[in-house]
């Protein structure tokens, strides 16, 4: 049987097409390729915004930084417009009519803008007097802002500077030069009086700076303060003359690094002495009374440097129930000083006097009209007078004064060892000169003689062999 011819038949027959893959991958995206497309974009925008921003912000800067070179020019401009006597500072030197630090608002920017004027001299000039030129410097900056750097401009203004000059050199205590020390000039006998507290008179980096154009006054009334943050200040004492002319008036002072006295307060074994009240004077009329804490403790932080000429004196206020004691300390500029002040109830000397008694009557001894009266002479008791010797025994370790454990001390035969804190305390001693020995295997032995005249303290640093 023949089979049905397909043109003839009222069907059309089923056809199987196969599927091209590369058609079917560009008739849409994946759900990655959304996403990665997601990111990028993203991505793209926010390093546009951050550009946009960044070339804002550059725009307004530079705005800004126009405002400032304006704002400093204008300034420049209108000083030099001043007669040469108005050319200074309300409060500097030279005195004029300008404000020191002003705050402004200039389109709607608000502006610090500080004028700093001082002598200076032409190097050809030879005149009688160190200075004919007033350096003006402006410098304005946006307040409260430290991203943009101020704008500073500088002029010289012609004219002279007739009268006094103060020629003055400031140093530490080694004599190297102190830069940057602030000078503060005063006058009180002067009407006017002289007051000179700008922060454009400064050392240079020699420690030098001269200081022209003071009215003269022939009484010693000129007074000239040196000062620097974390230094000892110093002072003319007495005060200066400042004459017309030359020749100038010169001062040398002396500042340092501020230094700390720790002071601790012990009894003979070594033990600590809260609530003692200590009273301690030094150099440059230094007066304080302090109170050791619970450890024994009174620190006396940023305090000035002393000598051997003029020391720190560390003494126990009176009437404590201790014994005097005191110490002199030397203080090297900008270093930590431990001095130790060790404290005794000491000896003590009694006297007992019998009672008198009177009787009538019984046995006479003496009899006056009848009275009969016994009497009992007086009896004088002296406990003799004694004292005391501690020593503290030392060592040097890490650059620092350790104490010394265990080590031997030999008091005219009395031997003794050294406790933790390398203490150790002889009591009732008979006053006299006595033998001294300390010695520890590996260290130097320490030899010297001791004189007991009440309570002694004594701190010996051993060498190590």
């Amino acid at each position: 049987m023949r089979a049905p011819d397909p043109a003839t038949c009222g069907t059309t027959p089923r056809t199987r097409t196969r599927a091209n893959p590369r058609r079917r991958a560009e008739e849409g995206f994946t759900l990655v390729e959304v996403l990665v497309s997601g990111v990028v974009l993203v991505i793209g925008l926010v390093f546009s915004a951050q550009f946009l921003a960044s070339a804002v912000g550059r725009v307004a800067d530079a705005d800004v930084r126009s405002l400032l070179h304006q704002v400093a020019s204008e300034e420049i401009e209108n000083i030099r417009a001043l007669p040469y006597e108005d050319v200074g500072t309300t409060t500097g030197h030279p005195r004029g009519v300008l404000l020191a630090h002003e705050q402004r608002t200039v389109d709607g920017v608000t502006l610090d803008i500080t004028r700093e004027v001082i002598f200076v001299r032409d190097a050809s000039y030879s005149g009688p007097y160190p200075a004919n030129y007033r350096r003006v410097t402006v410098r304005v900056a946006v307040a409260g802002q430290s991203r943009l750097q101020p704008v500073e401009m500088t002029t010289i203004v012609a004219g002279g500077a007739a009268g006094g000059s103060l020629d003055v050199t400031v140093t530490d205590s080694k004599g190297d030069p102190v830069p940057d020390a602030q000078i503060t000039v005063t006058n009180t006998h002067l009407v006017p009086n002289v007051n000179i507290d700008s922060s454009a008179i400064h050392t240079d980096s020699q420690g030098h700076i001269l200081i022209p154009g003071l009215t003269p006054d022939p009484t010693p009334s000129y007074l000239v303060t040196a000062t620097k943050p974390g230094y000892n200040s110093a002072a003319t004492d007495p005060p200066v003359v400042v004459q017309d002319g030359t020749p100038y008036t010169v001062v040398q002072l002396i500042i340092d690094r501020l230094a700390t006295l720790v002071v601790h307060v012990v009894d003979g074994q070594g033990t600590p002495v809260p609530g003692l009240s200590l009273s301690i004077t030094g150099p440059r009329g230094f007066d304080r009374t302090v109170t050791s804490d619970q450890a024994g403790t009174a620190t006396l932080a940023d305090i000035g440097y002393s000598t051997s000429l003029d020391p720190y004196v560390v003494l126990v206020v009176p009437d404590q129930g201790y014994a005097p004691a005191s110490a002199s300390v030397v203080l090297d500029p900008g270093q930590t000083q431990d001095v130790t002040i060790v404290v005794s109830t000491g000896g003590a000397t009694t006297t007992t006097v019998a009672a008198t008694t009177t009787t009538l009557g019984g046995t006479t001894t003496t009899t006056l009209g009848g009275t009969t009266t016994t009497t009992i002479a007086p009896t004088t008791t002296t406990i003799p007078a004694s004292g005391s010797l501690t020593v503290r025994v030392m060592y040097w370790k890490d650059g620092r004064l350790k104490p010394l454990k265990d080590a031997e001390v030999n008091l005219n035969g009395d031997k003794k060892k050294t406790n933790d804190q390398g203490y150790v305390t002889y009591t009732d001693l008979a006053l006299g000169t006595y033998p001294l020995q300390i010695s520890k295997n590996g260290y130097r032995t320490y030899q010297q003689t001791v004189t007991i005249d009440g309570a002694v303290y004594l701190e010996v640093t051993l060498e190590k062999n």
